[in-house]
C-alpha cells in the first residue's frame, strides 16, 4: 500500500464492510471467520466477497454515501438476493407474472419514488400513499393467510390464477397492508401462500438490516476513491505473494456470483463485453495490467495444452497471443481449473480459493495470521 489510510477512510470501509458481513451472517447463520467449510458456509463467503467488491467500487465511483452502514447493508441484501435469485426461478418467475399485471391492469400500477430505489406496488390510487408498515409487512410474509377468506385463491397453484383470482388476492393483501409496499416484498407473500421456495430468503423486512435503501449520490469524493484504490493495490500485492495454487483458483474463478457446481451464470449476450468475474477491477483501476496478470497466474506450455485441449481451440502459436485468449473466456469452470492444475476434483479447487479468500480477507483488514500452508 503505498500510504496508509486516514483514520476517516478506514472507519469508512471498515463499517461498511462490517455491516455487510453481519447482514450476510444472520441471513445463513454461519460466522464468516470460523473455520467451517460447508457449502452453506462457502456460499456465504462467496457472496460477502461480492458484496464487498461492490462497496469498493461503489466508493471509488464517487458517490457520496451519507448512511455507510445503510448502503452496505443495502448492497449486502442485493448480493444474496443475487444468489436467491438464481437458485429459486420460482421466485422470479412469480414475480414477473405480478411485475405484467400489475402493468395490464388499470387499477393497479408500479411506480417508483425518490427515498427508494425498486418497484413500488399498490393500487393505482394508492402512489401518494405512505408506505405500509414494516410490522404489517412481516405479519403477512409470515402467514399470508391473515387476510379475508374471500381473497384466498381456491387453488393455490400460481399458473392456475387468472386475472379476477390475482385481483381479489392483492385487494386481499393490501387491505391489510393499508400502503404500498416494494414489488419484492408482495412477491415473497404471494411466494409464501404459493409454496415457491426462496420466498422467505428473498424478502428482507424494514428494520432488520437499517434502511432499505440508501440512493447514492452523485457528487465525486476523489479521497475516498484514492483510499479504495490503496486498498486493492494491498489486496494485488498480497496476491502476488501468495502460493500459485491459491491464486489460479482465485484469479480464474474469482469469488463473484456464481449458479451451482462452481459455475457462473452467463447471458447469452452482453453489452457489457464477456463476464471476467472481478479480475478485471484491478486493469480497471489501473492497479495491473492484463500482461501483469498473466505473469501472476504463470500458464506453462502444459497448461496451455490442456487448455486448447479441453476448450476445443486451436493452439496459439504465438506466446503473446495465448493469453489474451484465455482473458476471454474468464472466468473459467472450476472442473476446468482442476484439470489444469492436477487436481482430482472441482472442490479442491473450491477449498483452496477459501484459503485464499480467508488470508486475502485478513491482509485487507491487517488481520493476516493465517499460516503458509496448503490444503492438499
Amino acid at each position: 500500500m503505498s500510504a496508509p489510510f486516514s483514520e476517516a477512510q478506514g472507519r469508512l470501509f471498515g463499517q461498511m464492510d462490517a455491516k455487510a458481513r453481519e447482514v450476510i451472517e444472520r441471513r445463513f447463520g454461519v460466522r464468516l471467520d470460523s473455520a467451517q467449510s460447508s457449502e452453506k458456509h462457502q456460499t456465504a463467503w462467496d457472496i460477502y466477497q461480492n458484496a464487498t467488491v461492490k462497496i469498493i467500487k461503489a466508493i471509488s465511483g464517487g458517490s457520496r454515501i451519507d448512511d455507510p452502514a445503510g448502503y452496505a447493508a443495502t448492497i449486502a441484501r442485493n448480493s444474496c438476493r443475487d444468489y436467491w435469485r438464481v437458485h429459486n426461478p420460482g421466485w422470479a418467475d412469480l414475480k414477473g407474472r405480478l411485475s405484467r399485471f400489475f402493468k395490464k391492469q388499470p387499477g393497479w400500477a408500479m411506480w417508483q419514488i425518490d427515498e427508494q430505489l425498486g418497484w413500488i406496488c399498490g393500487p393505482a390510487a394508492w402512489k401518494e400513499y405512505i408506505m405500509a408498515q414494516g410490522s404489517r409487512v412481516s405479519e403477512l410474509l409470515e402467514k399470508p393467510r391473515r387476510i379475508g377468506a374471500g381473497s384466498l385463491p381456491k387453488l393455490e397453484m400460481v399458473d392456475q390464477l387468472d386475472a379476477s383470482a390475482w385481483d381479489r388476492l392483492l385487494h386481499g393483501f393490501f387491505e391489510y397492508l393499508k400502503g404500498p409496499i416494494r414489488l419484492d416484498e408482495l412477491v415473497s407473500i404471494a411466494g409464501v401462500l404459493f409454496g415457491v421456495k426462496g420466498s422467505r430468503e428473498m424478502a428482507f423486512p424494514e428494520g432488520e438490516d437499517g434502511r432499505i435503501w440508501d440512493p447514492p449520490a452523485a457528487e465525486p469524493r476523489p479521497d475516498v476513491r484514492l483510499a479504495i484504490r490503496e486498498q486493492l493495490v494491498k489486496l494485488w500485492n498480497e496476491l502476488k505473494t501468495m502460493p500459485k495454487r491459491w491464486v489460479l483458483p482465485f484469479l480464474l474463478n474469482p469469488p463473484v456470483m456464481k449458479g451451482s457446481q462452481g459455475k457462473r451464470p452467463r447471458a447469452e449476450s452482453s453489452e457489457d463485453g464477456p463476464d471476467r468475474g472481478e479480475v478485471a477491477v484491478f486493469v480497471a483501476n489501473g492497479i495491473a495490467t492484463v500482461a501483469q496478470i498473466e505473469a501472476i497466474i504463470g500458464f506453462t506450455d502444459e497448461h496451455y495444452a490442456v487448455l486448447w485441449r479441453i476448450l476445443a481451440l486451436e493452439s496459439i502459436p504465438d506466446p503473446r497471443l495465448r493469453f489474451p485468449v484465455i482473458w476471454n473466456l474468464l472466468p473459467l469452470d472450476d472442473s476446468l481449473i482442476a484439470q489444469v492444475m492436477g487436481l482430482e476434483s472441482a472442490q479442491k479447487v473450491i477449498n483452496l480459493r477459501m484459503v485464499a479468500k480467508n488470508h486475502l480477507a485478513k491482509a485487507l483488514t491487517g488481520k493476516k495470521d493465517l499460516q503458509k500452508g496448503e490444503i492438499r
